[in-house]
């Protein structure tokens, strides 16, 4: 099959592209309707979280906010790459089908005839006569100063492909709630039941069998629905479990799932969602990815307290891992949503457990090597098991809904 899109409009620059209510916009005064937005990467300073500079540093949204503002195109520019060629090219981590009015791919829920990535040169051959200095420019939307224009020309670009097209499916089911009121609201589990398939041999295999990526969080989600369904615990809200398609190829079975749910979207309350566990090492401490902007922390603060862990800051927050994975999409979505990832305390004296994880992610993660004779701690998977279902489980049972934070960006809208 082929597919060809094409567009054209006046060229405006619109910063990093970033719209945050009551804190910076760049489309302030400015206007982008039918024109082809050009926006660099990253935020500007002075964003308090590291999950909120991930998700405005996420190209799926700079592609929304430009898509919802009337946007026919969108180009990101990364300043830092200043090789030679400057020709823009298709973005590669968003999904586009001019056929449809609506696409799904690492949070971008819309459909712009174009989207392409370039580099520094082409930003400098931009500004040379747009009457604008771009080593100011830039400083002035590091610091937060609104420094939007029009450039004095426009663009057409069009493209054609040629794809085929499969059918990959998100597997759902339902543990109905014992509470006549409650059980009409649901709490999703989530895991993402796809990996890389078969690729580069490496010392002779080409399989990719994803034993921690994600079958291990598989495994866990299935421990969870069994305790549910089978266990003496009868939560008074539903729970949905739901283990979804395509992640490795930008969120895509999740983005469609919390956009297009089979139940209500207003009903859902809460995602839990479990993916690459890491359960390499006892399991002492946890990072709550997401938790910190509602309610849902005091579930975590509780179930962390019943088995003993404890809570840490993200250590890695350079990873951006908020967004790569499917809560983002619920968030997205407007729903409170956390990814429990493991923490760096050690039982060990002198053992740098960081360091531990980063030889391993270096071995093991999208490599042939992670298969069921790698490292496992069965252990610490039965207390990752135990963490999640108990912060679900009270979720469920408690008769008020999980809320925002007052005033969190998440809650308020920001997409």
């Amino acid at each position: 099959m082929a597919a060809k899109s094409k567009g054209e409009g006046k060229v405006v620059f619109a910063g990093y592209g970033v719209d945050i209510p009551g804190f910076y916009s760049d489309y302030e005064g400015l206007d982008v309707k039918g024109k082809v937005v050009v926006m660099v990467a990253g935020v500007p300073d002075g964003i308090p979280a590291s999950t909120l500079v991930s998700h405005f540093s996420s190209p799926g949204n700079k592609l929304n906010i430009a898509f919802e503002k009337g946007a026919i195109g969108a180009i990101l520019v990364y300043p830092m790459n200043s090789f030679a060629n400057s020709n823009p090219v298709i973005q590669s981590n968003v999904a586009l089908n001019p056929e449809k009015t609506v696409a799904y791919g690492r949070g971008f829920n819309g459909n712009l005839n174009f989207a392409l990535t370039s580099n520094r040169a082409f930003l400098n051959q931009l500004f040379l006569n747009s009457g604008k200095n771009l080593e100011e420019t830039l400083a002035a939307i590091k610091a937060r100063k609104n420094s939007s224009f029009d450039f004095p020309f426009s663009l057409t670009a069009s493209y054609s492909n040629s794809f085929s097209e499969f059918e990959s499916e998100n597997v759902i089911g339902v543990i109905p709630g014992s509470d006549p009121k409650l059980k009409s609201e649901y709490v999703v589990h989530s895991a993402h039941l796809d990996h890389v398939g078969i690729g580069r041999a490496e010392n002779g295999d080409s399989i990719y069998n994803g034993a921690h990526d994600n079958a291990s969080g598989v495994a866990a989600l299935l421990e969870i629905a069994r305790i549910y369904a089978k266990g003496g615990a009868k939560p008074k809200r539903s729970i949905l479990i739901v283990m979804v398609t395509a992640e490795e190829m930008g969120l895509v079975g999740s983005n469609y799932f919390a956009s297009n749910p089979t139940v209500p979207k207003s009903s859902i309350v809460a995602n839990v969602n479990t993916d690459m566990p890491t359960v390499i090492a006892p399991l002492l401490s946890i990072v709550p990815l997401g938790a910190e902007h509602s309610s849902i922390m005091g579930n975590v603060d509780f179930a962390g307290d019943y088995l003993g862990l404890e809570i840490e800051a993200d250590p890695e927050p350079e990873q951006n891992r908020f967004v790569r994975s499917d809560q983002y999409s619920f968030v997205t979505n407007g729903i409170p949503a956390l990814h429990i990832k493991y923490g760096n305390k050690s039982n060990i004296p002198g053992f740098d457990m960081d360091a531990f994880i980063k030889e391993w992610r270096a071995k093991y993660y999208h490599r042939a090597a992670d298969g069921m004779d790698g490292i496992f701690n069965f252990a610490a998977a039965k207390t990752y098991v135990q963490l999640n279902f108990l912060i679900s489980y009270s979720i469920a049972q408690s008769t008020s809904r999980p809320t925002w934070n007052p005033g969190d960006l998440f809650g308020i809208g920001s997409k």
